[in-house]
């Protein structure tokens, strides 16, 4: 009986050893997920910042754009040139021109 008594005392001891460890190691993983998590709320507070920052630049900015481009032509942008009715009469009697000058070419081969 002493004999079994001392395996079960030795199987005690063990089971308390590796209770322990487990619990530190527990202990020591959970400290790394609150440094984790202090870490991962403070980027998040500074994406936030910047982010509204960003959000009020850019709220800005498109005020701003939205009067520049007020009027058809906004600022920097070249004026769209219009051809008269007499120029696309001319373009419009050359190209028929051009076109009858190939057709006739062809015939002729």
């Amino acid at each position: 009986m002493a004999r079994s008594s001392s395996k079960i005392e030795g199987f005690a001891e063990d089971l308390g050893r590796l209770l322990g460890t487990a619990q530190n190691k527990a202990q020591g993983w959970l400290g790394q997920r609150k440094q984790i998590a202090k870490s991962l709320e403070g980027i998040r507070d500074t994406a936030t910042t910047l982010l509204n920052q960003l959000g009020t630049e850019a709220g800005r900015a498109i005020r701003r754009g939205r009067r520049a481009y007020a009027s058809k032509r906004g600022p920097g942008r070249p004026r769209r040139r219009r051809l008269s009715a007499k120029a696309r009469a001319a373009i419009s009697a050359a190209q028929k021109a051009r076109w009858a000058r190939v057709k006739a070419g062809e015939k002729k081969k």
